[in-house]
């Protein structure tokens, strides 16, 4: 299964064969566990064998977005992930016209809270205009400070939080068009 991911605005394409996956080219082998919602991640060079315990071990777990995109939790970290539209032309994989890959490049962005927290700090506000990565909000929670990035370039459009205000997962905070 071949499937193209779109992580911190970057393009990825992921191929999963069976233990194996192929990451922007690259194979690796992959050791999974379900520990409740979350999964357990082994994930090592492909050409060690089945069963090594050798490589880096990590713990993910995934929440959806109302806007169809999701938050992954890599060791608690997380991280805004969206799938692209692709379709398939002679046997390769490209992004299709008015798919996500091309409506994320120009529609609006929507930043939500990764978590429950507290805005620790709002970095913009409404006419801003904002590069790619640049930093919007930081969300404050678990005694960790996140700061929350524009997925694009654009001008943002909409603030919907203060400093000191809690807010809870999923919850709308900055909107870039």
């Amino acid at each position: 299964m071949t499937v193209s991911l779109g992580v911190g605005g970057r393009a990825r394409r992921v191929d999963a064969r069976g233990t194996d996956v192929v990451l922007d080219g690259r194979r690796m082998h992959v050791d999974a566990a379900r520990l409740g919602d979350a999964w357990s991640l082994v994930i090592g060079p492909a050409d060690v064998g089945v069963g090594c315990r050798y490589g880096h071990s990590y713990e993910v777990s995934v929440a959806e977005l109302p806007s169809g995109g999701m938050v992954v939790h890599v060791n608690g970290r997380p991280i805004a992930v969206s799938t692209l539209a692709t379709a398939r032309y002679g046997g390769r994989t490209s992004a299709r016209p008015g798919g996500a890959a091309e409506a994320g490049a120009s529609g609006p962005h929507r930043v939500v809270a990764p978590m429950p927290g507290r805005i620790a700090k709002v970095l913009v506000k409404v006419g801003d205009e904002v590069t790619a990565r640049q930093g919007l909000v930081v969300v404050e929670a678990m005694k960790m400070e996140n700061e929350l990035r524009s997925p694009g370039a654009g001008t943002v459009t909409d603030v919907r939080v203060t400093e000191g205000a809690r807010v809870e997962a999923l919850a709308l905070l900055v909107v870039v068009s």
